[in-house]
C-alpha cells in the first residue's frame, strides 16, 4: 500500500466513472481502464510526455490503446477528456479512489501486515479472520517481509496503525520503566 498525494478532483472524476461504470454494467472494464490510466500517469515525465505540444491526437490514442489494449468509448474519451484539459496528472489519483470507492461498495477493506519473517497461511488467515471481525468487513490483505522490524507486526488497516512490533514494545516498556523510577 504505497502512501500517494491524492487530489479532490481525482476523487470527482472517480466518482463520475463509477456511476457510468455501474449504469453499464462494465466494473471491470472500467476497472482496467483506471489502472490503465494509473500506468501512463505514474511518472510526471510520462504526463510531460503525453500532454506535450508535439504529441498528436492519433499518437496519445495509439499510446493509449498500447498500454489498455480492449480501451474504447468512454475510456478512451476519459482519457481524451484529462489530456485536453491538462489533468493526466490526476491518472494516479483517480484509480486511488477508483479502487477505494469500489472496496467500499462491496464491503472490502484493504490491509497491509509487515512482518520481520514470511507469513504462513495459517498466520495470514488468522490476521485476515480478526481484521474482519475488528471492521465487519471482508480483508484483502497483502503481507509484506521488513526485516527492520525484528519482530511482531505493523498492521495498516485504511488510516489506522497498528504497531505490535518488538521495537515498540521494547520502547513502550523502556518508556514505563524510565516513568517507574523518576
Amino acid at each position: 500500500m504505497a502512501t500517494l498525494a491524492r487530489d479532490v478532483a481525482g476523487r470527482r472524476y472517480a466518482l463520475a466513472l463509477l456511476a457510468l461504470a455501474r449504469e453499464q454494467g462494465t466494473m471491470a472494464y472500467w476497472l482496467e481502464a483506471a489502472e490503465g490510466l494509473e500506468a501512463l500517469t505514474a511518472e510526471p515525465s510520462f504526463v510531460a510526455a503525453l500532454q506535450g505540444d508535439g504529441m498528436t491526437d492519433e499518437r496519445f490514442v495509439s499510446i493509449v490503446r498500447q498500454v489498455v489494449p480492449g480501451i474504447d468509448g468512454d475510456a478512451l474519451n476519459l482519457f481524451r477528456l484529462l489530456r485536453h484539459k491538462g489533468r493526466l496528472a490526476l491518472g494516479p489519483s483517480i484509480a486511488s479512489y477508483v479502487r477505494e470507492l469500489w472496496d467500499e461498495e462491496r464491503g472490502v477493506q484493504r490491509a497491509e501486515v509487515r512482518t520481520a519473517v514470511p507469513l504462513d497461511d495459517a498466520a495470514r488467515a488468522q490476521v485476515q479472520a480478526r481484521l474482519a471481525q475488528q471492521t465487519g468487513k471482508t480483508i484483502e490483505l497483502e503481507a509484506v517481509v521488513d526485516p527492520a522490524l525484528v519482530g511482531g507486526a505493523v498492521i495498516r488497516l485504511g488510516d489506522r496503525l497498528i504497531d505490535g512490533s518488538t521495537r515498540t514494545r521494547l520502547r513502550t516498556l523502556r518508556e514505563r520503566l524510565q516513568q517507574g523510577s523518576a
